[in-house]
């Protein structure tokens, strides 16, 4: 990191769950303009690089092209595709290749996703997605689904192009081009930050995810790809390469530093003797508790006016002895 965070303090990510599916991210603070800059990356690596499970391919019983058209089912064979094109899916690690899974549907009118009976290997993530209505309940209709993992698209030229390269190639399957992110949305939004004290500006870098499933966090799709973008950008630190390591400070020696000040400020240093107190307001003080500067100044003006033995003219001049050593109450 820039030394710059030495003075603007280490970045934090402060999470909000908005509802099941959409997470906020605000990333509070950092340099000037690397809102924009890490942003550009991110969103291109959630989008692209998300890996899950997908569909490219189905074959369906008596169906030999998509244009068929089946008489017992109310969607063309096309918005049958479509449907499938949705889900995505959770597969077992050890599980690499693609693999076709039978399905078979009966009595059933409205058939969504949640009615696939799946092997316990494979975990559908987008349930109740209307799949096809069914219109004579004596029907049973079957059909097989092929699962990929990939990430980025599959269009359909390079489909094709896969099945005409295999020796065994099956002409009954019905290609699905697709896609393999299971994130709905991503947006963000950088406000810049002026510090009123320095007149210095700073980042807030807010980003939205909305998962397409409840049993995918957002956290899951963020870690992934920081994860892509870290491997490639140390591609580019070179050993032989100098570095003007002067600019820069390590995240873990900002969070110390932050640590310290923080357990700095909570010592009581200063006993209120070293105020030039009258001895009837210093006594008073002492008779509530209130030993250090460091305890008064915790204290808010109407708080010390509560206080047995303490008046608004022994307020006053605890006003004014503070402000001779550039403090303040409570406000």
């Amino acid at each position: 990191m820039l030394d710059i965070q030495k003075f603007i303090g280490s970045p934090k990510v402060v999470v909000h769950v908005i509802d099941n599916l959409t997470t906020r991210f605000e990333v509070q603070f950092l340099p000037r303009w690397f809102g924009h800059t890490l942003w550009n990356g991110l969103r291109r690596a959630v989008l692209w690089y998300s890996a899950w499970w997908s569909i490219t391919g189905i074959k369906i019983k008596w169906v030999a092209h998509e244009y068929h058209v089946i008489d017992w089912i109310k969607e063309s064979v096309l918005d049958i595709m479509s449907n499938f094109k949705q889900l995505r899916f959770k597969v077992d690690e050890n599980i690499e290749q693609s693999q076709w899974i039978s399905v078979r549907c009966k009595w059933k009118w409205v058939f969504t996703s949640s009615d696939l009976k799946l092997p316990t290997w494979v975990t559908l993530l987008n349930e109740w997605v209307p799949l096809m209505e069914i219109a004579e309940w004596s029907t049973e209709f079957a059909w097989e689904i092929r699962l990929e993992k990939w990430y980025g698209y599959y269009s359909m030229d390079f489909l094709r192009a896969r099945e005409e390269k295999k020796d065994d190639t099956d002409v009954n399957i019905m290609l699905i081009d697709n896609d393999f992110k299971a994130v709905e949305y991503i947006t963000y939004s950088v406000d810049e930050v002026i510090d009123d004290f320095s007149g210095g500006s700073k980042d807030k870098l807010v980003l939205e995810i909305k998962t397409i499933s409840e049993k995918i966090t957002a956290q899951e799709i963020l870690s992934f790809a920081w994860e892509v973008v870290s491997s490639y950008a140390r591609l580019f630190i070179f050993d032989d390469a100098y570095i003007d390591a002067s600019l820069l400070v390590d995240y873990y020696d900002i969070v110390e530093k932050q640590e310290k000040a923080i357990e700095h400020a909570n010592i009581k240093t200063i006993p209120i003797d070293a105020l030039p107190l009258s001895e009837r307001t210093r006594n008073a003080l002492i008779k509530n508790e209130i030993l250090y500067v460091e305890d008064l100044e915790k204290k808010r003006k109407s708080e010390l006016l509560t206080m047995k033995w303490i008046w608004k003219k022994a307020v006053d001049e605890i006003i004014e002895s503070l402000s001779n050593m550039w403090k303040t109450l409570e406000w």
